[in-house]
C-alpha cells in the first residue's frame, strides 16, 4: 500500500487509522473501570448493623448495611411477574430466635440456604442492605402473616414496632463493584469491536492489493494522478482504463474484465431508506460495496444508472440490475471460472 502516494488513497488510510484513535479512550475506560471495580472489592465491610437495632430506635435509614440471625424457615409472602412470568426474587417474611418478624428480598440461592430443617438449631446470619417498605408492601405483608396465622396479628398500626419501616435486601452488595464491571464489559466491547473493524478493513485493503502486480499499481497510480474532472469526485469513484477504483470506505481496484454482476442495492434500517448504492461481484465470487450515495439525495437514482452504464461500456458482459434471470447468469458464469 505503501507505494500508492495518490492523495485520496492515503486519506483512505488515513480513515482507517482514525478508528484506532478513537478506540483508545474506551481501552482507557475499560481498565479505569476494572481498576475501580477491583479497589471497591479490596474495601474491608463495615461491621453490619442488626435489623432489631434498627428497628428500636425506629431508624428509617437506607442503605445500611444490616444482618438478622434467622432461626426460623422463610415464609414467601410477595413475589412479582413480568409478561406473566414469575421473577426469581421474592420477598420473605423472617425471624429470628426472639420471635421478631422482619422482611427480607431475595433471590433463590439464599432462600435455598436459610429453607433448612436444622436451621432452629443453627441460626443462620444473612446480610444486606436496607430498603424502606412501601405501602404495597407493607399490605401484602400484614394480609398474607394474618391469613397463615388465621386472626388479625399485624396492622397498620402496630406494624412499624414489630417489622419497622425497613427491609433487608440480601441481592444488593455494600461495594457496588458490578456497576464498575458492567461498564467495563460494555467499553470493552465497543473497543474490542472498533479494532475488529479496523482489522478487517486492513486485510480488505491488503488482499486487494496483493493481487495487483506492482508495475499495474504505478500505472494506477498515474492514471489517478492524471484524471481530471472526474464526474464522481463526491463518491470517491473513478473509472480507468483497465480498472474501477473505488475509495469511499475501503480501497477497491478491480479490473473490468473480473467484474461479472452489478446491480443497484438499497440499505435501510428499521425499515428505512438509509442509502442506495452499487454492489459487484467479480470472478472469485467475492462482492464490493462501491459508490454509496449520501442520504436524501434526490439524484442517487440517476447517479446509480450512470455508474451501471459507464461499467457496461468498460465491459459488456457484466451483468447489470438484479433479477432471478441475472442472478441464474452470475451463477452460470462463477461456475465456467472455477
Amino acid at each position: 500500500m505503501k507505494e500508492l502516494k495518490y492523495q485520496n488513497i492515503e486519506d483512505n488510510i488515513k480513515r482507517s487509522n482514525k478508528i484506532i484513535i478513537i478506540s483508545i479512550p474506551f481501552l482507557v475506560l475499560t481498565i479505569l473501570f476494572i481498576y475501580f471495580g477491583l479497589e471497591k472489592d479490596k474495601q474491608e465491610l463495615p461491621t453490619p448493623v442488626e435489623m432489631r437495632t434498627l428497628i428500636r430506635e425506629q431508624s428509617n435509614e437506607e442503605k445500611k448495611y444490616a444482618y438478622i440471625d434467622v432461626n426460623v424457615k422463610p415464609f414467601l409472602f410477595a413475589f412479582y411477574e413480568n409478561k406473566g412470568i414469575e421473577e426469581a426474587k421474592k420477598f420473605y417474611l423472617v425471624m429470628d430466635s426472639n420471635k421478631n418478624l422482619y422482611i427480607v428480598y431475595m433471590g433463590l440461592k439464599n432462600y435455598q440456604n436459610l429453607n433448612v430443617d436444622n436451621i432452629k438449631d443453627n441460626p443462620i446470619r444473612i446480610t444486606g442492605i436496607t430498603k424502606r417498605i412501601d405501602g404495597n408492601l407493607k399490605k401484602m405483608a400484614i394480609d398474607s402473616y394474618n391469613e397463615e396465622l388465621d386472626e388479625q396479628y399485624l396492622s397498620n398500626e402496630n406494624f412499624e414496632e414489630y417489622i419497622g419501616a425497613l427491609y433487608l435486601d440480601l441481592e444488593d452488595t455494600y461495594h457496588y463493584s458490578l456497576s464498575y464491571y458492567l461498564c467495563a464489559l460494555f467499553s470493552g466491547l465497543i473497543f474490542l469491536m472498533l479494532i475488529i473493524i479496523y482489522l478487517l478493513n486492513i486485510i480488505k485493503a491488503k488482499k486487494n492489493f496483493k493481487k495487483i502486480p506492482q508495475e499495474k499499481l504505478k500505472k494506477i497510480e498515474i492514471e489517478l494522478q492524471e484524471l481530471h474532472n472526474n464526474k464522481y469526485d463526491e463518491l470517491e469513484l473513478y473509472f480507468l482504463k483497465e480498472y474501477l477504483v473505488s475509495l469511499q470506505n475501503n480501497i477497491v481496484i478491480l479490473n473490468y474484465q473480473d467484474i461479472i454482476f452489478a446491480y443497484p442495492y438499497e440499505k435501510r434500517y428499521n425499515g428505512l431508506l438509509v442509502n442506495k448504492n452499487i454492489k459487484v461481484l467479480d470472478k472469485n465470487n467475492k462482492i464490493y460495496d462501491i459508490a454509496n450515495t449520501k442520504p436524501l439525495d434526490k439524484n442517487e437514482d440517476e447517479i446509480i444508472q450512470n455508474i451501471l452504464s459507464d461499467l457496461s461500456q468498460k465491459n459488456d458482459k457484466i451483468i447489470v440490475g438484479y433479477n432471478k434471470e441475472n442472478k441464474k447468469l452470475a451463477k452460470e458464469m462463477l461456475k465456467k471460472n472455477k
